[in-house]
């Protein structure tokens, strides 16, 4: 988010009242924050089937039958997914598509904000609309709806039909991945989790053979490996990595050969990083405990429920894990835990350098930012992700208490 530059980050604060938007319609859905923390949206009840989206305090134009989805996008828009005479369509800062489908959903956008997409179904048929330009072909079946950076769409397809109970014709593959949808010519038996590299112009996904057969496809070319399980694959410093089992132990491979020695009891979600060239994953070294392996060694620390997401910060120079362990959540940088535990810790922000981790924490319904193992505000009765300042000294905190929303600029 580089046009953060821009935003307001002199020290004070700014608040907004939500709860009068409570007498002013039946009911207010749950609110969403814009990344600048500029503008809180909500969709609203106004009459019977008569729903709208309310952003600070202003109602956009039109009524729709129903409405859902409301998402803020990264360039502090917001977009949702309505419903008029039958018809869903999406609408993006009060402007509505121009198309129109029999239903709309999985929204997504692309880190810019620049590229929106939404998979659809018209006419019992399935495809996916990005920027409002539907596929021109359809399919009797979609998932794994995915978008690259630059707005190329992808999706798990059922290109050939199966009478009910076929078992045969399904075993003989009947999906593929279609890009800007285009099948491709191979046939699985079933694909899943496509990844693009970052130009949008190479993609990849795990494929299944057969009941006990797995594989790796980059486009229309498969790897000669099979593995005994795969989980998504990923596109970095030059090349295809992938988190597979071979003979009862899981490991990672990069194009097509073993990349990591170690074998471990689980790896999936890799992470990537350009700047170093460095690859984590979230391992599980023995049954019933988890920890984070960096190019293929295991941390020191091990947890024993999960462990959730992990990444790195621009440069490389941090890796920060978010686990659950003895019943609490909890975030470790470097193979170190923070002290504070936590009944919930939402997704971890990074400063570029790595000096930064900024995390918006849940305790007993009540909600905290937390900045390097330090509470910073607090409580509030709902919170976005928090954002480090342009220059890691200030945070950008955003949150709903006492009925008002709130929008701080807080020093470090």
């Amino acid at each position: 988010m580089e046009e953060k530059q821009s935003w307001d980050w002199s020290t004070g604060s700014k608040e907004i009242p939500v709860k009068e938007w409570e007498s002013r319609f039946n009911w207010v859905e749950e609110p969403c924050i814009s990344p600048d923390g500029e503008s809180v949206a909500s969709i609203v009840n106004i009459d019977e089937m008569a729903f709208g989206i309310c952003v600070n305090g202003e109602l956009w134009d039109g009524e729709h039958e129903k409405a859902w989805s409301l998402k803020a996008l990264p360039d502090n828009r917001f977009a949702a997914c309505v419903c008029q005479d039958d018809e869903w369509g999406l609408v993006v800062d009060g402007r509505p598509w121009s198309n129109t489908f029999d239903f709309i959903w999985d929204l997504k956008t692309t880190p810019d904000g620049s590229h929106i997409g939404i998979a659809f179904q018209r006419d019992m048929e399935y495809g996916m609309a990005v920027d409002d330009r539907p596929w021109e072909d359809a399919y009797e079946n979609i998932t794994g709806m995915a978008l690259s950076l630059g707005g190329t769409s992808a999706a798990v397809v059922q290109v050939d039909a199966m009478a009910a109970a076929d078992v045969d014709t399904f075993a003989g593959g009947l999906f593929s991945v279609a890009v800007d949808g285009a099948a491709g010519k191979e046939r699985f038996v079933n694909a899943w989790d496509i990844c693009f590299d970052r130009t949008g112009t190479s993609h990849a996904f795990a494929v299944r053979y057969d009941r006990e057969t797995y594989g790796i496809a980059v486009e229309d070319n498969v790897w000669e490996s099979r593995f005994q399980a795969v989980w998504r694959p990923m596109f970095c410093n030059g090349g295809l990595v992938a988190p597979v089992r071979t003979d009862g132990k899981w490991t990672v491979y990069k194009d097509d050969r073993r990349f990591w020695d170690s074998g471990y009891e689980n790896v999936w979600r890799l992470a990537g990083n350009e700047a170093s060239g460095d690859i984590a994953a979230i391992i599980a070294p023995a049954f019933g405990r988890w920890s984070v392996a960096l190019n293929g060694r295991p941390w020191s620390s091990t947890w024993d429920t999960m462990v959730r997401d992990v990444c790195f910060s621009r440069s490389g120079n941090s890796l920060v894990a978010v686990f659950k362990d003895k019943g609490a959540w909890g975030l470790a940088r470097d193979d170190r835990a923070w002290q504070s535990a936590w009944d919930k810790i939402f997704t971890p922000q990074i400063s570029p350098d790595g000096s930064v981790v900024a995390v918006c924490a849940e305790k007993q319904g009540e909600y905290f930012t937390v900045a390097n193992d330090r509470v910073i505000a607090g409580p509030y009765r709902f919170m976005a992700d928090p954002v480090i300042g342009p220059d890691n000294d200030r945070i950008l905190v955003k949150g709903i208490e006492n009925g008002i929303y709130k929008r701080e600029v807080t020093a470090l």
